[in-house]
């Protein structure tokens, strides 16, 4: 016998402990995942316990009799349908009995203070164990005699009990035991009469009185067979039932169950617990039917057949309602409960009769997929229809609307042009080789097309890496000079376009990051072609010096409203990215998963704008103080370049159409480090900061005497005072920008934040001088090795390879030190290089081994460093990283708690992944030599042997 819940009763009223003994039961299990137990509750007492000696001789039964609210044992671990037997004593005392174990978990009861004991008890019993319990076994001499659970019976059955799938088909069957005469004076049919009347139909699927009055002369076994018998046979009607209303759940699904059914109880007690939402998490709703609503009308619009459009969104839901691992659920229940709510709204244009049948046509035909489950994935399901009708969605195409799953935004544009969200990638993708987290598209799921495409996507347990870059007219030579440094250092033979997840520039900055991270080209390539730009849209202009040459300049400016013509602009922009050329395109033959956002203003109200090349899925449900380009027909690249670059009053600004007329960024956010922090938050919400950021300035003026122009300073109009305000501000002047922005950086992560800018001699040049261009080239940039240091340690990152072990108060880990960056052998070499006697250290010292390439695969480059180490708690927050003789750095990800990680890696997920990973948890661990003989599986897929220590609990 197990203890398992606890009730405990202080000054913040009632806790709720589990000590963990569910899942104690669940490594005892041969086979978790095909086993299906039956659970029947027996409630009572010193009889209880006689019975249950009887029931099952070879187990323990009474050591923890007393101890708790409930007591747990596992009757058999071989059998397909073994039995978890759950025993409580319901009592009317005041005082909970503390545990004599510590608590995995405790849940504080909400709203309950005032409660009894007794209140709670019938709380536990009615919404946290019977919907779960196939036969809940009453002893009669134990709670009164028939009397007594008749009024317990009358206060469960108030109202009907809400099954786990939101419905009330499945109640428990009740068996009344009666062994003592005066547990009713009448026959046992009279009896059964009266408590059926009492129980069903809300509380109880059947009413069967087992009455053993008369045989307390006969041995313990003999005594007790009747019971015996009628609860082998209530357990096989019971698991009949299940198995028909698809409520039948294996090991593994009944201990995710009960464990977030309690905490569901605790946390919401007067609301039912439904097990088909919790599985599936938040599926946003609003969010889902918008996005139908967006596949509606494009089908419309396209004129496609009607029952084509019913199966395609059939198929697409059924993909998300059923990912490998998850229960099959009732498909038309699931449908309503996940489905019905996202089609009303986006029906809700149509006419009421139309979204009737829309709805129940989809039901059915979701339905009707879901028979397709017994032989193949939902995911091959899917694939199936797109193939069958590929003639019908190869030319259905959308930048706003993943077609593939109908739930997220797209992030990524194939060759043929359909666009696909990461999760979509991940499902139809396949692992690509030389790097983590990088995955491989050969064919279109749409239109079958086949191409070759990379897609990277940020590790769960690592956090991004962000470039900002300012703005500054023909100053952004600076940051070219800087990133030619910096290409020196972390680029290797890849260049810098993949040396981080997120870039953000702002005027130059925009032209210079959509040429190196949009384009992929060489940092020498967009020096030359930034020369060029700058000298073909800057052209020597004769300087005036007198009132009246100035004058007719400033009238010129005013009537064309700009200095410089803005066709040369267009056509400069339009030769250096091409004429057709998209910032949401397709990124081949380079990796796509970069993401790039580019500053611009609205004109009619200066707010800022971002144009990106990626969609975010967190967007919907976030706000920020910049607005995201959003339009029917995608913008060209140049467009956005030269809205990005319209500096006010240099050149006009640029109307785009569906988005409104836009100008330079840079008089909101010239150093845009505060919207690059913005957009990490959004596009990875589960990354709480970054795990690098490096900021490029355009240089600046070196200091001069403060007081040099005090006295002009002071005889100075409103006018110049303003200009002079409006100019040095924080959103225009990119240094102070980039002060202002830091100061909201949090001062752990401030250590991570690196500027690069430089002093310029003499006076600082104009945005369009030109003639300074070959001068800023010349200047000396160099990178801090500390950045250098920092980006090569943040190219790794750990995850746990099996669940933490708790024994003797400790927790026990192992897990693997991955890299999520091409050449990776070459990263080790440099570290070895920057970092001599380079070693991985975890928190307060601990050696984990040595930095080298002797952990990678010489064949293909895998790298993989097994490593472990202990902690006192899950909560306590760990380092790891690399230390060496001049430094060091932490890795990806880090500081952390083991806690965010088992989050991360989604270790919690039974239900299954959204992103149908079936091998991520254990994690398969293996190099890239598929097929040549030296694959080395590292983690079996298989669930692990149970250990005699504990295992963790959450």
């Amino acid at each position: 016998m197990v203890a398992w819940l606890g009730l405990q009763f202080d000054a913040g009223g009632w806790t709720l402990a589990d000590s963990g003994g569910m899942r104690q039961i669940l490594d005892a299990i041969d086979c978790p995942h095909r086993q299906y137990p039956s659970i029947p509750l027996f409630i009572g007492q010193a009889t209880k316990v006689q019975a249950l000696r009887s029931l099952y001789p070879y187990h323990n039964i009474g050591r923890h009799g007393k101890v708790g609210f409930a007591r747990l044992h596992l009757s058999s671990t071989a059998a397909s349908y073994p039995v978890i037997v759950i025993e409580s004593s319901h009592t009317r005392n005041s005082r909970a009995e503390p545990s004599r174990r510590e608590p995995a978990c405790q849940y504080h009861i909400q709203n309950c203070h005032d409660w009894s004991y007794q209140d709670i008890q019938d709380l536990l019993y009615r919404h946290g164990l019977l919907p779960l319990t196939d036969v809940l076994c009453l002893f009669a001499a134990d709670l009164g005699g028939c009397s007594g659970i008749q009024e317990l019976l009358g206060s469960w059955s108030s109202a009907p009990l809400s099954g786990l799938d939101g419905t009330n088909s499945i109640r428990p069957r009740l068996v009344i035991v009666l062994t003592d005469p005066e547990d009713g004076p009448h026959h046992s049919a009279v009896i059964e009469s009266a408590l059926k009347t009492a129980a069903m139909p809300n509380l109880a699927a059947s009413v069967t009185v087992v009455d053993l009055r008369g045989r307390n002369e006969l041995s313990p076994a003999s005594r007790f067979e009747p019971l015996r018998r009628q609860l082998s046979l209530e357990l096989d009607t019971s698991r009949a039932v299940r198995s028909k209303a698809h409520l039948l759940f294996s090991a593994v699904h009944l201990e995710w169950i009960f464990r977030n059914l309690l905490r569901h109880v605790a946390h919401r007690p007067t609301i039912p617990f439904n097990c088909i939402q919790a599985c599936r998490g938040d599926q946003g709703e609003e969010i889902a039917g918008s996005s139908l609503r967006a596949f509606l009308d494009i089908v419309k619009q396209a004129g496609l057949p009607y029952q084509s459009v019913v199966t395609f969104v059939a198929s697409a839901f059924l993909m998300d309602a059923y990912p490998p691992g998850m229960h099959e659920f009732d498909p038309r229940i699931v449908f309503r409960h996940l489905y019905a709510g996202p089609c009303a709204t986006a029906c809700r244009s149509s006419t009421p009769a139309h979204a009737r049948r829309f709805c129940r046509d989809l039901e059915a035909e979701f339905a009707f997929l879901f028979n397709a489950l017994s032989t193949s994935a939902s995911a091959q399901i899917r694939r199936a229809v797109l193939r069958r009708e590929v003639a019908v969605w190869a030319t259905v195409k959308s930048a706003h609307i993943c077609l593939f799953c109908l739930r997220r935004p797209p992030e990524h544009v194939l060759p043929c042009g359909h666009a696909i969200c990461d999760i979509c990638v991940c499902i139809f993708g396949s692992r690509a080789r030389g790097a983590e987290y990088h995955f491989d598209l050969s064919a279109c799921p749409a239109c079958f097309k086949t191409f070759s495409l990379t897609v990277r996507l940020l590790p769960p347990t690592k956090r991004p890496t962000i470039l900002v870059l300012d703005g500054g007219g023909i100053r952004g030579v600076v940051t070219l000079g800087f990133l030619k440094a910096l290409e020196e250092q972390i680029g290797g033979s890849r260049g810098l376009r993949e040396a981080f997840d997120l870039t953000v520039g702002t005027s130059a900055g925009a032209v210079i990051a959509s040429e190196v991270i949009v384009r992929g080209v060489s940092i020498d390539e967009a020096y030359s072609k930034f020369n060029n730009l700058a000298r073909q849209i800057f052209p020597s202009r004769p300087r005036r010096y007198t009132i009246l040459g100035q004058s007719l300049d400033l009238l010129t400016t005013w009537m064309t409203d700009s200095r410089y013509d803005s066709d040369t602009l267009d056509r400069a922009l339009q030769e250096a990215f091409g004429p057709t050329r998209r910032l949401f395109d397709t990124t081949i033959p380079l990796v796509s998963g970069i993401r790039v956002a580019l500053t611009a203003s609205q004109v009619k109200d200066g707010s800022l704008c971002l144009c990106t090349n990626y969609r975010a899925a967190g967007r919907c449900n976030t706000q920020s103080a910049h607005s995201v380009l959003t339009s029917k027909h995608e913008p060209l690249l140049w467009e956005v370049a030269r809205c990005s670059v319209a500096a006010l009053g240099y050149f006009t600004p640029k109307c785009l159409a569906e988005a409104g007329t836009l100008q330079d960024g840079g008089i909101r956010a010239n150093c845009p480090l505060r919207p690059a922090l913005r957009e990490s938050e959004i596009i990875w919400p589960s990354a709480t900061r970054p795990d690098l950021v490096v900021s490029i300035g355009t240089g600046y003026a070196a200091e001069g005497p403060a007081a040099e122009d005090h006295h002009h300073q002071r005889h100075d109009g409103f006018i110049e005072r303003a200009i002079r305000t409006f100019l040095c501000s924080p959103a225009v002047d990119g240094r102070r920008g980039w002060q202002d922005a830091l100061d909201s950086v949090p001062a752990a992560v401030k250590k991570d934040v690196f500027r690069l800018d430089r002093a310029i001699p003499g006076k600082l040049p104009e945005l369009d001088d030109a003639r300074a261009l070959d001068e800023l080239g010349e200047f000396e940039y160099r990178i801090p090795d500390e950045l250098t240091r920092a980006w090569l340690a943040k190219s790794f990152f750990f995850e746990l390879d099996q669940e933490p072990i708790l024994g003797d108060g400790i927790y026990d880990c192992q897990g693997s030190i991955l890299c999520c960056k091409y050449d990776v052998a070459g990263i080790i070499q440099q570290i070895m290089a920057r970092l001599p006697n380079a070693r991985f250290m975890f928190s307060e010292g601990r050696d984990l081994g040595a930095v080298n390439v002797a952990d990678g695969c010489p064949v293909c480059g895998y790298y993989r460093k097994r490593v472990s180490f202990q902690v006192s708690s899950i909560y306590e927050s760990v380092n790891l990283g690399v230390h060496g003789m001049t430094g060091s750095c932490a890795l990806g990800g880090f500081p952390t708690t083991l806690q965010d990680l088992l989050e991360a890696q989604q270790v919690d997920s039974p239900f299954g992944r959204a992103d149908h990973r079936c091998n991520q948890w254990p994690p398969s661990r293996q190099c890239y030599c598929t097929g040549t003989g030296k694959k080395r599986a590292l983690a079996s897929n298989e669930p692990q042997a149970a250990s005699k220590r504990r295992r963790l609990w959450r």
